[in-house]
C-alpha cells in the first residue's frame, strides 16, 4: 500500500530539521513534497544528507509565486495533508487546506492565530484573559482616538513576528512621527497599551482539542529589546501556583481561538501587581532555542510534533518532566570578538548543548530580529539558582 502524501511548505533552513544526527521529517511514513526557498537562502542546506524525491524551490519573499507553486503541487499530486512550522508559512498552509478541502488548521482559525488584532478581539469576546487596551491603526487619525493620558503605547504589525515592526511611543506626537514612516494601507498595524512586567511564554501541544502538554518559561530579557552585543534566553518555571495560573490562561485562550490539533507559543506579561496580561499567541512551535530546552527537559522535539500532527501521524510526548530545570542563553552579534566558552567548561557550567548559528546579523554588526543569535548554550541544572549561576558564568566568559 502506498504511503500518504503531504505538502511541506517551508521557510526554514533545511538543516533546521536535523538534530543530533537524525532527521525529524517522517519520510518512512509520509511521501513529502517540499516547497522551500532557494539554496542561496538555506532552503536546501544539508539536503544531500537527507534527500527527498519531490522538491520545488522559489523566492518565498514573492508570496504570489510561493502560493502559485503550492497550488500547482496540490493540483498535480494526490496529496492528503499540508505541513508548516514557520510562522510565515502557517497562514499559506491553512489557505491551501481550506482551498483544497484538506484536514488540519483551516484559514479562518489560522487568521485568529496570525492577526494580532483579530486574535485579541476573539479573546476579549470570550473573556478568556486580561488584555491591554488595543485598537486598529489603519489611518493617522486613528491616533486621535487613543487615550494618551494612560502613558506609553506600542505600535506593531498585526502580522509581524520575532519582535520586528514594533515601536514604543510615549506621546501622540511621537506616534504621529512613527506613523508618518509607515504604510498603513491594508490593515497591517495596531496600537495597544504598553504593559510593564516580566514576559513569560507557554508552549503547548494540542491533540483533538485537548492540551496534552504545556511548558512555561520566562525570558531573561525582553524579546523586543534585541540589539548588537546583547543577550537573550529563557529559563523554565517551576513555581506550582504560577504554573497553574499561566496554564489556565493558556487553556482559556486556546479554547477561544479554536485550535484542534497543533502546537502553540503564547506570550504574556506578569505585572508588578502579579496580574497576568495576555500579549499574543502563535499557532506553531516556539522558535529560537526553546525547542531544544523542551527536548532536554521533557524528552521530545516539539517541532517534530507539529510536523507529525500536520501529517496526521500519532505523536509521543516523552516520559514526563525530568528532575531539575533547564534554560538557555544566546548572544547577538555586534558585541566585539566572541571568544565563546571552552567546551572543557561545559560540565562545570551545566551546558548540555552548544548551537552555532550561521549567518547571524546583517553583515555589519546589526541584529535583524529577536532570534538572530550568534551562539546559544542550553543548560540543565538541579535547581534554578544553579542554572542562573551557570548562565552568569557563560555570559562572563563569552566575549573577549
Amino acid at each position: 500500500m502506498s504511503k500518504p502524501a503531504a505538502l511541506f511548505i517551508n521557510k526554514h533552513h533545511y538543516s533546521h530539521f536535523s538534530r543530533g544526527g537524525a532527521h525529524i521529517l517522517p519520510v518512512t511514513e509520509v511521501d513529502i513534497h517540499l516547497v522551500t526557498r532557494y539554496r542561496a537562502h538555506g532552503g536546501l542546506d544539508g539536503f544531500a544528507d537527507h534527500p527527498l524525491p519531490h522538491v520545488a524551490v522559489c523566492e518565498t519573499e514573492d508570496f504570489d509565486r510561493w502560493r502559485d507553486l503550492c497550488s500547482w503541487t496540490l493540483r498535480h499530486h494526490p496529496i492528503d495533508r499540508v505541513i508548516a512550522v514557520h510562522e510565515r508559512a502557517v497562514l499559506l498552509a491553512a489557505e491551501m487546506r481550506s482551498t483544497f478541502s484538506l484536514p488540519g488548521m483551516d484559514y479562518e482559525t489560522a487568521v485568529r492565530f496570525r492577526d494580532k488584532l483579530r486574535m485579541k478581539e476573539v479573546i476579549r469576546e470570550a473573556g478568556a484573559a486580561a488584555l491591554p487596551a488595543f485598537a486598529a491603526l489603519d489611518r493617522p487619525t486613528d491616533l486621535d482616538r487613543v487615550d494618551w493620558s494612560t502613558g506609553r503605547k506600542v505600535i506593531k504589525s498585526r502580522w509581524g513576528l520575532a519582535a520586528k515592526d514594533l515601536y514604543m511611543v510615549d506621546s501622540l506626537d511621537q506616534a504621529r512621527a512613527v506613523v508618518a514612516g509607515l504604510d498603513l494601507s491594508g490593515s497591517h498595524y495596531e496600537i495597544e497599551e504598553f504593559v510593564k512586567g516580566r514576559i513569560y511564554h507557554c508552549d503547548s501541544v494540542v491533540v483533538d482539542g485537548e492540551i496534552r502538554f504545556a511548558s512555561v518559561g520566562t525570558y531573561l530579557t525582553d524579546p523586543a529589546g534585541y540589539s548588537p552585543g546583547g543577550v537573550f534566553g529563557t529559563v523554565l518555571v517551576d513555581d506550582p501556583d504560577l504554573l497553574r495560573r499561566i496554564r489556565a490562561m493558556n487553556a482559556s485562550v486556546l479554547a477561544a481561538l479554536g485550535l484542534k490539533d497543533g502546537t502553540t507559543h503564547l506570550e504574556l506579561f506578569r505585572t508588578d501587581s502579579d496580574e497576568l496580561v495576555f500579549c499574543e499567541v502563535a499557532g506553531r512551535p516556539p522558535g529560537g532555542v526553546i525547542p531544544p530546552v523542551i527536548q532536554w527537559q521533557y524528552g521530545f522535539n516539539i517541532v517534530e510534533t507539529q510536523i507529525r500532527l500536520d501529517a496526521g501521524l500519532p505523536v509521543t510526548l516523552g516520559t514526563g518532566p525530568a528532575t531539575g530545570t533547564c534554560g538557555f542563553i544566546a548572544f547577538y552579534p555586534g558585541g566585539g570578538e566572541a571568544r565563546g566558552v571552552d567546551p572543557g567548561r561545559f560540565a562545570d557550567l551545566g551546558v548540555v548543548e552548544h548551537i552555532e548559528h550561521h549567518g547571524a546579523g546583517n553583515g555589519r554588526g546589526g541584529v535583524r530580529h529577536s532570534t538572530d543569535f550568534l551562539d546559544s548554550y542550553v543548560l540543565r541544572a538541579p535547581d534554578e539558582a544553579t542554572l542562573m549561576a551557570g548562565i552568569a558564568g557563560i555570559q562572563n566568559e563569552y566575549w573577549r
